[in-house]
């Protein structure tokens, strides 16, 4: 059976740091309206479970997303990428037909949606 969200070494080991810096259970994932394609993910630290999330155990962490959020989230892969900006959380979303320039937002959407002030 196919994991409801894969997460690359690189990112597990940079979520476990941070959970472990911000003495929590984990992170949680959910999708909200907002960014310039519709849709934005929203990253949280969880200090404590919500009974109606569904959870991802990782090696030392949870991954806890919002039930309304799976349909938008399954099969999506998280990673860890540096550059000489920094680092940051990537996704990459089988179920987004479109994406901002800068990833922090998607369409589910073949024409994709841009509701102004778009990433350029």
């Amino acid at each position: 059976m196919e994991k409801l969200i894969n997460i690359t070494e690189k990112a597990a080991n940079f979520i476990k740091s941070s959970v472990e810096k911000e003495k929590c259970l984990g992170i949680k994932i959910d999708v909200a309206a907002g960014g310039c394609h519709g849709m934005a993910y929203e990253l949280t630290f969880v200090s404590e479970v919500d009974k109606s999330d569904l959870i991802v155990q990782e090696d030392g962490f949870g991954i806890y997303i919002a039930p309304k959020a799976v349909i938008f989230l399954s099969g999506m892969t998280m990673d860890y990428v540096t550059s000489p900006r920094g680092g940051e959380l990537v996704f990459s979303n089988p179920n987004a037909k479109s994406c901002c320039g800068c990833g922090k937002s998607f369409s589910t959407f073949e024409d994709g949606y841009c509701g102004g002030s778009c990433c350029s």
